[in-house]
């Protein structure tokens, strides 16, 4: 926080529009306590598509080990119209499942208009040059393979960074 004392609080708004709560339950053991119900998770994640969303990252309790249930949702979701679907197994393969959301959200939110940018830088160059982005990681991946949870602090996104932090040190 920028500011350790201040009472009132503003958090940020958040990257997704709306959570779907799917009904499944996969023990860290392994074991289907509550098998997925596709029945209503499809009901849902049509309706979301109506609503205009394209976008979705799934994220289910101990799916970095056990990852079954995840797969049947993003089956579901692309069935359903989703263009972007993120599953947080395979975004951040990690036991912590709030870091796992977030990794899985900002991969969702971002990985469509990343596809958009490396297409036009593409298009612009041609089909006859090797094209790599540089990731957040510092090192550098096809552009094909480029996704939006490793562009968070890459060449496009520390470009816009720079942008804005020259200037406001000019002034502006």
């Amino acid at each position: 926080r920028p500011k350790l004392f201040v009472r009132r609080i503003d958090l940020p708004e958040p990257l997704y529009a709306e959570a779907i709560e799917a009904d499944e339950r996969i023990t860290a053991g392994g074991e289907s306590l509550t098998p997925l119900d596709t029945a209503a998770l499809t009901t849902q994640l049509k309706a979301a598509h109506a609503r205009g969303l394209t976008a979705c990252a799934i994220v289910f309790m101990h799916s970095f080990r056990h990852p079954a249930h995840e797969i049947a949702a993003g089956e579901i979701a692309r069935a359903c119209g989703f263009t972007q679907v993120t599953l947080s197994h395979q975004a951040s393969p990690l036991q912590k499942l709030v870091s796992r959301g977030h990794t899985a959200t900002v991969d969702a939110y971002l990985s469509p208009v990343l596809h958009r940018y490396v297409a036009q830088v593409r298009s612009g160059l041609g089909d006859t040059s090797q094209l790599q982005f540089m990731q957040s990681s510092g090192g550098l991946t096809d552009a094909a393979h480029f996704q939006g949870k490793d562009a968070v602090l890459s060449g496009p996104a520390g470009g816009v960074v720079g942008a804005a932090e020259t200037g406001r040190a000019a002034g502006f």
